[in-house]
């Protein structure tokens, strides 16, 4: 009986879990994916220690280390509850698998109990930094300099508060982005909707600003990091990033939230985009690489309180606006530039806005 009951609650516990994991994921993907899953389906076909932000750093024999975005327990509790529903789904399994030549097979149990097991297992992977991203496009998008520039404002489907917004005003904020090749340690559980703990450093050298109703506010993000999450299409990955605000920023009634913002994008290998051709929609080619940057994605916000107990039931992110990508701008010209020098100015500008030379 003792057996019996224990079984029934990890049953139910696992229950519990799948649903909030299920609500929590399928939220993130509608608010933050949806678009860019819909845009990318449509084009290919496929089937559906902080680091100062303001400079790279230089080379180091280990990763950087990037705080965590939140001072709660709930990730770590998450991680806790994912390691006791996997081992008991492990234990499980060592019965119920050889059951399955028996007379009496239980089919269901054990596909219940390997989904779990091979679900928690791939996340706990990630926190520990053993499962990574798409390593080939991160090379690839490795050094690029681009202008990111956050559109924030009320979107469909936000969970933002009712006010927020509501007036329709929007707040452009340009930022100059370099995506370096450094790594960056994000600690453990990391951000579950990038790589887990392994990522790239995310530099935004001079910050940005805006015109407010006091005039010019500067926005000077902490630290940053990036990363290519794989999909089911060959050479189409996710680009996720995110910055750290130290600051709230607003206008009117839309205001930029201090903390972690993530930006989620979708990028495509330069060699099947070139087999695919001609793609519809804004599209960024990355200077020198030639990879693709649909230039348009979705900037969230992480909620973590009560309702998802601080994170330890899934992440929870609201839709804050979009963001587009393009290329940086180009250097001034000065007065007593040479006939030599005016030529290499726009050598450069053309490679940056990626036309051939």
């Amino acid at each position: 009986l003792l057996t019996t009951g224990t079984s029934w609650v990890f049953a139910l516990a696992r229950a519990a879990l799948g649903s909030s994991l299920w609500l929590a994921r399928g939220l993130a993907t509608q608010h933050a994916m949806l678009p860019l899953l819909t845009t990318t389906c449509t084009a290919f076909h496929a089937p559906a220690t902080a680091v100062h932000a303001g400079s790279c750093v230089p080379p180091a024999r280990h990763a950087a280390a990037i705080c965590s975005s939140t001072g709660s327990a709930g990730p770590l509790i998450r991680s806790a509850f994912l390691s006791l529903i996997a081992g008991q789904s492990a234990f499980a399994l060592a019965t119920e698998v050889p059951s399955l030549f028996s007379s009496s097979p239980d089919i269901f149990g054990t596909l219940f109990d390997a989904g779990f097991l091979f679900y928690s297992g791939r996340l706990l992977a990630g926190q520990a930094g053993l499962v990574g991203g798409d390593e080939a496009l991160a090379e690839k998008l490795a050094g690029l300099d681009c202008t990111c520039t956050l559109s924030i404002g009320r979107e469909p489907g936000t969970w933002m508060p009712k006010e927020w917004g509501s007036s329709g005003a929007r707040l452009s904020l340009p930022l100059q982005l370099r995506f370096s090749e450094e790594t960056a340690d994000l600690g453990f559980p990391g951000e579950e909707s990038m790589t887990g703990r392994t990522a790239r450093q995310l530099c935004c050298p001079g910050g940005g600003s805006f015109v407010g109703q006091a005039g010019t506010v500067r926005v000077e993000p902490t630290g940053g990091a990036w990363s290519v999450k794989p999909t089911r299409q060959p050479g189409v990955g996710e680009l996720r990033f995110f910055l750290d605000f130290p600051t709230e920023a607003a206008r009117n009634d839309v205001t930029l939230p201090a903390g972690r913002v993530f930006f989620s994008g979708t990028c495509v290998d330069p060699e099947l985009a070139q087999a695919l051709g001609p793609t519809p929609g804004d599209v960024f080619v990355a200077p020198g690489s030639g990879v693709r940057l649909f230039g348009e994605g979705g900037v969230t916000t992480k909620r973590t309180d009560a309702r998802n107990l601080y994170g330890a039931l899934g992440e929870t992110f609201l839709i804050l606006g979009r963001f587009s990508l393009g290329p940086p701008p180009p250097p001034q010209a000065s007065e007593d530039e040479t006939p030599q020098q005016r030529a290499a100015r726009e050598r450069a500008e053309d490679e940056a806005r990626g036309r051939a030379v």
